[in-house]
């Protein structure tokens, strides 16, 4: 698989933001970026995260059941649907043993939010002079019926702290969904410019590690957004 395709544009909300990421901007916290200077110090993520992305309906969403797939389009009895349900359960089990998704969005987050901070990236927190922690919550796809469009979603907080003391710096909550793309992944994709979960359903193994990853930029980008909002507040 190639690198990362470039999302940004797409990620920065063109058109009507949802309610979610307006609420969000609108109360971007600067806590105490404003007394610390990050140039040339070390800088770590550390990211915990459920170990799968989680694909579901918000009918079927049943938190109390064992193991990601199956909150997997559960859409009733009617055995078609079943049998779609079942083939995408086994693709994106696939596809989510290649794409290490968690992985992949604590580098970007990494590689971004030093660049923000012109701080040194560094892959352990041993020795960093600030740490920022990734408590994902939920992160994954979801639609609100199989016949709906899927968007990428993700629920996080993130902490930016000092080591080692671990006192607070500055900290976002992060809650917001973006419409699939599959033409973003998949160029020449006879899928349309947006796709429903039924949709979704019908991918290629490769096609879902591709939209994997793609959730894997969207959720750093999300992410390193609440970050970039976070220093401009406290510059002005």
């Amino acid at each position: 698989m190639g690198p990362f395709p470039q999302t940004r544009s797409r990620l920065l909300f063109t058109g009507v933001c949802s309610l979610a990421i307006l609420l969000s901007s609108a109360c971007a916290s600067t806590g105490r970026l404003a007394e610390f200077d990050f140039r040339d110090t070390g800088l770590a993520v550390v990211t915990v995260a459920p170990p799968h992305p989680q694909v579901f309906t918000d009918d079927s969403h049943d938190p109390d059941e064992r193991g990601w797939l199956r909150t997997l389009f559960r859409i009733g009895s009617e055995m078609a649907r079943d049998a779609q349900a079942e083939r995408a359960a086994e693709k994106l089990a696939e596809a989510s043993h290649r794409v290490d998704v968690a992985g992949l969005m604590g580098e970007r987050v990494l590689e971004r939010s030093a660049r923000l901070l012109r701080a040194r990236p560094m892959d352990s927190a041993s020795g960093a002079d600030f740490e920022l922690e990734i408590r994902v919550r939920e992160y994954g796809i979801r639609a609100d019926s199989w016949d709906a469009q899927a968007d990428f979603f993700i629920h996080a907080e993130v902490l930016l702290l000092e080591s080692p003391t671990g006192s607070l710096v500055w900290k976002a909550g992060v809650e917001a969904r973006d419409p699939i793309n599959p033409n973003s992944w998949s160029e020449g994709s006879a899928l349309g410019t947006l796709i429903t979960a039924q949709a979704l359903a019908g991918l290629s193994v490769e096609e879902m590690e591709a939209a994997l990853q793609n959730l894997a930029v969207y959720s750093a980008d999300r992410i390193t957004w609440e970050l970039e909002e976070g220093l401009d507040r406290a510059r002005r």
